[in-house]
Protein backbone atom coordinates (compact mmCIF):
# COMPACT_ATOMS: atom_id res chain seq x y z
CA UNK A 1 0.00 0.00 0.00
CA UNK A 2 1.45 3.79 -0.63
CA UNK A 3 2.48 5.78 2.04
CA UNK A 4 0.56 8.80 2.23
CA UNK A 5 2.24 11.84 3.75
CA UNK A 6 2.98 15.71 2.57
CA UNK A 7 6.46 14.88 0.44
CA UNK A 8 4.55 12.07 -1.77
CA UNK A 9 1.29 14.34 -2.16
CA UNK A 10 3.42 17.18 -3.33
CA UNK A 11 5.27 15.26 -5.67
CA UNK A 12 2.95 13.39 -7.36
CA UNK A 13 0.71 16.84 -7.56
CA UNK A 14 4.12 18.46 -8.82
CA UNK A 15 4.43 16.05 -11.54
CA UNK A 16 0.90 16.28 -12.53
CA UNK A 17 1.61 19.76 -13.13
CA UNK A 18 4.62 19.47 -15.19
CA UNK A 19 2.77 17.02 -17.36
CA UNK A 20 0.30 19.35 -18.18
CA UNK A 21 -2.57 17.70 -16.02
CA UNK A 22 -4.68 18.83 -13.17
CA UNK A 23 -3.63 17.45 -9.31
CA UNK A 24 -6.88 16.22 -8.34
CA UNK A 25 -7.80 13.77 -5.51
CA UNK A 26 -8.24 10.77 -7.58
CA UNK A 27 -4.93 11.44 -9.86
CA UNK A 28 -3.09 12.02 -7.06
CA UNK A 29 -4.29 8.51 -5.31
CA UNK A 30 -3.70 6.75 -9.09
CA UNK A 31 -0.41 8.32 -9.67
CA UNK A 32 0.67 7.42 -5.85
CA UNK A 33 -0.76 3.67 -6.98
CA UNK A 34 -3.44 3.88 -3.69
CA UNK A 35 -4.55 5.68 -0.61
CA UNK A 36 -7.58 6.87 0.97
CA UNK A 37 -9.57 10.22 -0.52
CA UNK A 38 -9.80 11.70 3.43
CA UNK A 39 -5.76 11.33 3.44
CA UNK A 40 -4.98 12.80 -0.06
CA UNK A 41 -7.36 15.69 0.23
CA UNK A 42 -5.83 18.07 3.26
CA UNK A 43 -2.47 17.32 2.49
CA UNK A 44 -3.42 18.17 -1.27
CA UNK A 45 -5.13 21.51 -0.11
CA UNK A 46 -2.31 22.32 2.03
CA UNK A 47 0.65 21.96 -1.62
CA UNK A 48 -2.09 23.83 -3.22
CA UNK A 49 -2.07 26.71 -0.10
CA UNK A 50 1.77 26.70 -0.45
CA UNK A 51 2.13 27.61 -4.18
CA UNK A 52 2.84 31.40 -4.54
CA UNK A 53 -0.23 33.95 -5.48
CA UNK A 54 0.36 36.90 -8.26
CA UNK A 55 -1.32 39.90 -5.76
CA UNK A 56 -0.93 42.92 -7.59
CA UNK A 57 -0.20 45.05 -4.41
CA UNK A 58 2.61 43.43 -3.78
CA UNK A 59 4.29 44.33 -7.34
CA UNK A 60 7.19 47.32 -7.11
CA UNK A 61 7.61 48.63 -9.89
CA UNK A 62 8.68 51.12 -12.30
CA UNK A 63 6.79 54.14 -12.90
CA UNK A 64 7.89 54.04 -16.12
CA UNK A 65 7.15 50.73 -16.73
CA UNK A 66 3.76 50.90 -14.78
CA UNK A 67 1.66 50.89 -18.27
CA UNK A 68 3.64 47.60 -19.61
CA UNK A 69 3.58 46.06 -16.12
CA UNK A 70 -0.67 47.03 -15.57
CA UNK A 71 -0.99 45.01 -18.55
CA UNK A 72 0.62 42.25 -17.45
CA UNK A 73 -0.62 42.29 -13.97
CA UNK A 74 -4.50 42.67 -15.78
CA UNK A 75 -3.41 39.32 -18.22
CA UNK A 76 -1.65 37.90 -14.38
CA UNK A 77 -4.97 38.44 -12.87
CA UNK A 78 -6.96 37.10 -15.50
CA UNK A 79 -4.65 33.84 -15.13
CA UNK A 80 -4.81 33.81 -11.05
CA UNK A 81 -8.79 33.89 -11.78
CA UNK A 82 -9.15 30.99 -13.96
CA UNK A 83 -6.64 29.28 -11.84
CA UNK A 84 -9.29 29.71 -9.32
CA UNK A 85 -12.13 29.06 -11.27
CA UNK A 86 -9.68 25.44 -11.91
CA UNK A 87 -8.64 25.26 -8.19
CA UNK A 88 -12.87 25.31 -7.40
CA UNK A 89 -13.31 23.02 -10.17
CA UNK A 90 -10.44 20.62 -8.60
CA UNK A 91 -11.94 20.92 -5.51
CA UNK A 92 -15.23 20.38 -6.45
CA UNK A 93 -13.86 17.09 -8.16
CA UNK A 94 -12.23 16.26 -5.01
CA UNK A 95 -15.40 16.89 -2.56
CA UNK A 96 -16.84 14.15 -5.36
CA UNK A 97 -13.97 11.87 -5.01
CA UNK A 98 -14.66 12.26 -0.80
CA UNK A 99 -18.07 12.16 -1.35
CA UNK A 100 -17.79 9.00 -3.16
CA UNK A 101 -15.12 7.20 -0.82
CA UNK A 102 -17.90 8.18 1.63
CA UNK A 103 -20.80 6.51 -0.30
CA UNK A 104 -18.64 3.92 -0.56
CA UNK A 105 -17.47 3.47 2.88
CA UNK A 106 -21.03 4.31 3.84
CA UNK A 107 -22.28 0.95 1.59
CA UNK A 108 -18.77 -0.88 3.41
CA UNK A 109 -20.19 0.30 6.69
CA UNK A 110 -23.54 -1.56 5.54
CA UNK A 111 -22.16 -4.30 4.43
CA UNK A 112 -20.33 -4.92 7.47
CA UNK A 113 -23.93 -3.88 9.67
CA UNK A 114 -25.90 -6.66 7.41
CA UNK A 115 -22.71 -8.91 8.17
CA UNK A 116 -23.06 -8.21 11.48
CA UNK A 117 -26.91 -9.04 12.11
CA UNK A 118 -26.09 -11.93 10.44
CA UNK A 119 -23.35 -13.04 12.65
CA UNK A 120 -25.56 -11.99 15.54
CA UNK A 121 -28.80 -14.23 13.46
CA UNK A 122 -26.22 -17.18 13.65
CA UNK A 123 -25.37 -16.70 17.20
CA UNK A 124 -29.00 -16.47 18.30
CA UNK A 125 -29.60 -19.61 16.13
CA UNK A 126 -26.66 -21.22 17.78
CA UNK A 127 -28.17 -20.06 21.01
CA UNK A 128 -31.35 -21.62 20.03
CA UNK A 129 -29.66 -24.79 19.38
CA UNK A 130 -27.64 -24.72 22.58
CA UNK A 131 -30.35 -24.14 24.39
CA UNK A 132 -32.78 -26.82 22.36
CA UNK A 133 -30.08 -29.48 23.16
CA UNK A 134 -29.19 -28.50 26.97
CA UNK A 135 -33.31 -29.15 26.87
CA UNK A 136 -32.78 -32.36 25.25
CA UNK A 137 -30.18 -33.53 27.66
CA UNK A 138 -32.42 -32.63 30.01
CA UNK A 139 -35.52 -34.28 29.07
CA UNK A 140 -33.12 -37.74 28.20
CA UNK A 141 -32.21 -37.37 31.86
CA UNK A 142 -35.90 -37.05 33.01
CA UNK A 143 -36.31 -40.05 30.76
CA UNK A 144 -33.55 -42.00 32.45
CA UNK A 145 -34.45 -41.13 35.59
CA UNK A 146 -38.25 -42.68 34.97
CA UNK A 147 -36.78 -45.68 33.35
CA UNK A 148 -34.36 -46.36 36.47
CA UNK A 149 -37.75 -45.83 38.41
CA UNK A 150 -39.28 -48.27 36.81
CA UNK A 151 -36.50 -50.61 36.94
CA UNK A 152 -36.39 -49.83 40.54
CA UNK A 153 -39.97 -50.66 41.33
CA UNK A 154 -39.95 -53.79 39.20
CA UNK A 155 -36.75 -54.98 41.50
CA UNK A 156 -39.22 -54.30 44.69
CA UNK A 157 -42.21 -56.14 43.20
CA UNK A 158 -39.22 -59.22 42.22
CA UNK A 159 -38.00 -58.60 45.77
CA UNK A 160 -42.07 -59.04 47.02
CA UNK A 161 -42.72 -62.27 44.61
CA UNK A 162 -39.59 -63.54 46.82
CA UNK A 163 -40.92 -63.00 49.69
CA UNK A 164 -44.10 -64.16 48.69
CA UNK A 165 -42.52 -67.26 47.16
CA UNK A 166 -40.48 -67.96 50.34
CA UNK A 167 -44.07 -67.40 52.69
CA UNK A 168 -45.50 -70.10 50.07
CA UNK A 169 -42.97 -72.34 50.92
CA UNK A 170 -43.15 -72.05 54.45
CA UNK A 171 -46.87 -72.97 54.36
CA UNK A 172 -46.23 -76.07 52.26
CA UNK A 173 -43.44 -76.89 54.47
CA UNK A 174 -46.34 -76.67 57.58
CA UNK A 175 -48.74 -78.60 55.52
CA UNK A 176 -45.95 -81.02 55.11
CA UNK A 177 -45.40 -81.46 58.19
CA UNK A 178 -48.89 -81.64 58.75
CA UNK A 179 -49.47 -84.47 56.25
CA UNK A 180 -46.39 -86.20 57.96
CA UNK A 181 -48.18 -85.98 60.89
CA UNK A 182 -51.09 -87.51 59.47
CA UNK A 183 -49.30 -90.13 58.39
CA UNK A 184 -48.14 -90.98 61.91
CA UNK A 185 -51.40 -91.12 62.92
CA UNK A 186 -52.40 -93.56 59.97
CA UNK A 187 -49.33 -95.67 61.70
CA UNK A 188 -50.78 -95.61 64.86
CA UNK A 189 -54.02 -96.55 63.90
CA UNK A 190 -52.73 -99.49 61.38
CA UNK A 191 -50.78 -100.45 64.65
CA UNK A 192 -54.13 -100.12 66.67
CA UNK A 193 -55.85 -102.74 63.54
CA UNK A 194 -52.91 -104.68 64.27
CA UNK A 195 -53.97 -105.68 67.03
CA UNK A 196 -57.34 -105.69 66.44
CA UNK A 197 -56.30 -108.67 64.14
CA UNK A 198 -54.35 -110.50 66.92
CA UNK A 199 -57.62 -110.29 68.94
CA UNK A 200 -59.49 -111.57 65.91
CA UNK A 201 -57.26 -114.06 66.00
CA UNK A 202 -58.01 -114.71 70.00
CA UNK A 203 -61.40 -115.09 68.87
CA UNK A 204 -61.02 -117.67 66.32
CA UNK A 205 -59.29 -119.48 68.78
CA UNK A 206 -61.92 -118.96 70.92
CA UNK A 207 -64.68 -119.30 68.69
CA UNK A 208 -65.31 -123.04 69.67
CA UNK A 209 -66.36 -122.62 73.09
CA UNK A 210 -67.95 -119.01 72.12
CA UNK A 211 -70.19 -120.33 69.19
CA UNK A 212 -73.18 -118.44 70.92
CA UNK A 213 -71.00 -115.40 70.28
CA UNK A 214 -70.15 -115.76 66.55
CA UNK A 215 -73.18 -113.39 65.70
CA UNK A 216 -72.13 -110.15 67.75
CA UNK A 217 -68.26 -111.21 65.89
CA UNK A 218 -69.65 -111.06 62.88
CA UNK A 219 -71.40 -107.53 63.18
CA UNK A 220 -67.79 -106.70 65.25
CA UNK A 221 -66.25 -107.88 61.79
CA UNK A 222 -68.44 -105.53 59.55
CA UNK A 223 -68.00 -102.65 61.71
CA UNK A 224 -64.30 -103.34 61.59
CA UNK A 225 -64.46 -103.80 57.80
CA UNK A 226 -66.63 -100.66 57.55
CA UNK A 227 -63.85 -98.89 59.72
CA UNK A 228 -61.16 -100.72 57.15
CA UNK A 229 -63.14 -99.12 54.26
CA UNK A 230 -63.23 -95.74 56.16
CA UNK A 231 -59.21 -96.08 56.85
CA UNK A 232 -58.40 -97.02 53.17
CA UNK A 233 -60.68 -94.14 52.13
CA UNK A 234 -58.86 -91.71 54.24
CA UNK A 235 -55.42 -93.27 52.85
CA UNK A 236 -56.55 -92.79 49.60
CA UNK A 237 -57.23 -89.06 50.78
CA UNK A 238 -53.82 -88.65 52.21
CA UNK A 239 -52.61 -89.97 49.05
CA UNK A 240 -54.35 -87.00 47.24
CA UNK A 241 -53.20 -85.05 49.95
CA UNK A 242 -49.10 -85.93 49.29
CA UNK A 243 -50.04 -85.58 45.45
CA UNK A 244 -51.03 -81.90 46.20
CA UNK A 245 -48.27 -81.45 48.17
CA UNK A 246 -45.48 -82.70 45.96
CA UNK A 247 -47.43 -80.16 43.24
CA UNK A 248 -47.15 -77.43 45.46
CA UNK A 249 -43.13 -78.28 46.96
CA UNK A 250 -42.47 -78.43 41.98
CA UNK A 251 -44.06 -75.25 42.03
CA UNK A 252 -42.39 -73.30 45.22
CA UNK A 253 -38.85 -75.24 43.40
CA UNK A 254 -39.79 -73.27 40.39
CA UNK A 255 -40.54 -70.03 42.03
CA UNK A 256 -37.64 -69.91 44.85
CA UNK A 257 -34.22 -71.48 43.83
CA UNK A 258 -32.95 -71.97 47.32
CA UNK A 259 -35.76 -74.06 48.51
CA UNK A 260 -34.68 -76.91 46.26
CA UNK A 261 -32.92 -78.85 48.48
CA UNK A 262 -35.74 -78.48 51.05
CA UNK A 263 -38.51 -79.31 48.59
CA UNK A 264 -36.06 -82.77 47.74
CA UNK A 265 -36.08 -83.65 51.47
CA UNK A 266 -40.34 -83.48 51.72
CA UNK A 267 -40.48 -85.39 48.36
CA UNK A 268 -38.38 -88.39 49.96
CA UNK A 269 -40.47 -87.85 53.03
CA UNK A 270 -43.27 -87.98 50.59
CA UNK A 271 -42.45 -91.04 48.94
CA UNK A 272 -41.44 -92.53 52.29
CA UNK A 273 -44.90 -91.57 53.81
CA UNK A 274 -46.33 -93.32 50.54
CA UNK A 275 -44.30 -96.66 50.63
CA UNK A 276 -45.44 -96.59 54.31
CA UNK A 277 -49.36 -96.06 53.07
CA UNK A 278 -48.79 -98.85 50.14
CA UNK A 279 -47.73 -101.09 53.32
CA UNK A 280 -50.93 -100.21 55.46
CA UNK A 281 -53.17 -100.92 52.40
CA UNK A 282 -51.60 -104.45 52.46
CA UNK A 283 -51.30 -104.74 55.64
CA UNK A 284 -55.16 -103.74 55.51
CA UNK A 285 -56.11 -105.72 53.02
CA UNK A 286 -54.10 -109.00 54.66
CA UNK A 287 -56.39 -108.24 57.80
CA UNK A 288 -60.00 -108.08 55.88
CA UNK A 289 -58.84 -111.46 53.61
CA UNK A 290 -58.33 -112.96 57.08
CA UNK A 291 -61.17 -111.64 58.33
CA UNK A 292 -63.62 -112.99 54.88
CA UNK A 293 -61.75 -116.03 55.60
CA UNK A 294 -62.75 -116.17 59.34
CA UNK A 295 -66.61 -115.53 58.39
CA UNK A 296 -67.01 -117.60 55.44
CA UNK A 297 -66.03 -120.80 57.79
CA UNK A 298 -69.00 -123.15 58.39
CA UNK A 299 -70.12 -123.87 61.79
CA UNK A 300 -69.22 -127.64 61.76
CA UNK A 301 -65.74 -126.97 61.07
CA UNK A 302 -65.55 -124.77 64.07
CA UNK A 303 -64.36 -126.23 67.38
CA UNK A 304 -66.77 -127.09 69.98
CA UNK A 305 -67.54 -125.29 72.84
CA UNK A 306 -65.64 -127.01 75.99
CA UNK A 307 -67.82 -127.61 78.96
CA UNK A 308 -66.13 -126.18 82.16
Amino acid sequence: MAIVSFESVAQAAQALVEAGEKPSVRKVIERLGGGSPNAVLPLLNEWKAGRPLIRASDIQLDPRIAALIAEQVSTASTAAAQAAEDRAADVQADAEAVAEAGRAAEARADDLEQALEQARSENDSQARALDALQAERVRDAQVAQEKLDTLTAQLLGERQRADQAVQTVAKDEVRLEAALAQVGELRARIEALQAVEAKLHASEQRAAVAEARLSDERAHGEDLAQRLAGAEQRVEALQTSVEQLRISEQTARAELSSAQREAAQAMEQTKESRGEAKEARAELREVRLALDKALAQPKSAQPKKKVE
